[in-house]
């Protein structure tokens, strides 16, 4: 690869960029941070946005990359930038720099919304990542699973309204993947019997086109009130399958309970 690059009579900004993430694509991260040398000695007016958010991907394994260098080229201000830039002050445990960082960035996305409640978590400073998360205007599901599994990681007791309010935001997004890693959460926990959670749980699953989990669940649960069989319901009519929310509905009836859906 070098010596194909050092033949190029031309060298744009995209031919330096693919030289630096072709070497850390594999492994050879020396041989990226020399090209990256030479690019701000011989070709500074090449750098853009994705010259430098390689470099920080490369730098949050361990690697420090001068801040600095960023502003000085007036991209410290960019999110595409921004986010592996916060990631790599967490990854090195700067989280005083990284939170200073945030504080400071005209806007941001999810991503650096995410990566700072992870780094606020695994530092223990439980408040200030609450008031992070409550202060989000839109809370993706994979920022309720970011609170969940690092509050769980920190040693921290999550309660049924917590599993319910994160199961419900997965569902909504159709967020399977993590409605399954909170599914796991669940099960280590003193709430995998609770009627509240296990409801949620169904919901989520059903919500997710995932009929055989929400079934699983439903059936493995040791109560149920109106609003589990009514899940399991709704869930069978918006799957499609039709006769077993006839069934579940007369099973129901069976049980004492009556349907909350209006006809």
């Amino acid at each position: 690869m070098q010596q194909i690059f050092d033949l190029m009579p031309f060298r744009d900004g995209a031919s330096w960029n693919l030289a630096i993430s072709g070497y850390a694509n594999y492994g050879s991260s020396t041989d990226a941070v020399g090209v990256y040398k030479f690019m701000l000695k011989d070709a500074a007016m090449n750098l853009n946005q994705i010259t430098f958010s390689t470099m920080l991907i490369l730098c949050s394994n361990g690697r420090w990359m001068d801040h600095g260098q960023i502003l000085k080229f007036g991209f410290g201000s960019y999110v595409f930038v921004g986010s592996p830039l916060l990631d790599m002050y967490v990854k090195l445990g700067l989280i005083f720099d990284a939170k200073q960082y945030y504080d400071e960035m005209p806007e941001r996305n999810v991503v650096m919304c995410n990566t700072m409640i992870i780094g606020l978590m695994r530092r223990r400073m439980v408040e200030e990542s609450k008031r992070l998360f409550h202060g989000l205007k839109e809370r993706d599901s994979i920022s309720w699973t970011t609170m969940i599994s690092e509050r769980w990681l920190a040693g921290f007791t999550m309660d049924q309204f917590t599993f319910g309010s994160v199961l419900t935001a997965c569902g909504s997004l159709l967020a399977l993947g993590e409605g399954k890693l909170i599914h796991a959460y669940v099960i280590r926990t003193d709430h995998k019997d609770n009627v509240f959670v296990g409801s949620a749980l169904v919901d989520m699953y059903s919500k997710c086109k995932s009929i055989k989990s929400a079934e699983t669940v439903f059936e493995r649960m040791t109560q149920k009130n109106v609003v589990s069989w009514t899940a399991m319901l709704v869930g069978y009519g918006q799957n499609g399958f039709s006769e077993e929310a006839v069934k579940i509905f007369f099973e129901m009836q069976r049980n004492g309970f009556e349907s909350r859906l209006m006809c």
